[in-house]
């Protein structure tokens, strides 16, 4: 588990507990043991960890949910969801091999070995980039 200052080393089992809890707008040990094919007293147990740092709250139905969210190495949150950087990267480059491609199929831009370079290097880049990306949610998302 991690402490209050170190909360962004989360990993394995509690950096899935805290996933889950974010996806499901709150859940019981119970359901998140099924849900992440695990021991209901190991998601317990992470729970009682996350309550005292003050990362979940209980409500008086049992239910836990994420009362602050804590920083993920290499995750950014966009609308809620835990989305990984490379992902962004890929992005990044994806927007710029777009109007590379259409600059040249649309005659905008003579043909050079400087754009061919520029195109594969944002081609090779984006493609990189983005399957690390998937690789990362796989990972996030894996039951082990």
């Amino acid at each position: 588990m991690t402490s209050h200052s170190d909360a962004e080393d989360l990993s394995g089992v509690a950096l899935k507990i805290y996933v889950y809890l974010l996806e499901n707008d709150g859940a019981g040990p119970r359901e998140i043991a099924r849900g992440l094919g695990i021991n209901p007293s190991l998601a317990y147990y992470h729970l009682k960890k996350f309550e005292e740092l003050g990362i979940v709250e209980k409500d008086p139905g049992g239910v836990y949910r994420v009362k602050k969210r804590v920083r993920i190495r290499g995750y950014l949150y966009i609308g809620g969801k835990l989305v990984p950087r490379l992902l962004i990267y890929g992005a990044f480059f994806t927007g710029l091999l777009i109007p590379e491609m259409v600059s040249l199929a649309m005659g905008v831009l003579e043909p050079s070995p400087g754009l061919f370079l520029a195109i594969i290097t944002s081609a090779v880049a984006a493609s990189i980039f983005i399957l690390e990306g998937v690789f990362a949610l796989r990972i996030l998302k894996r039951k082990d």
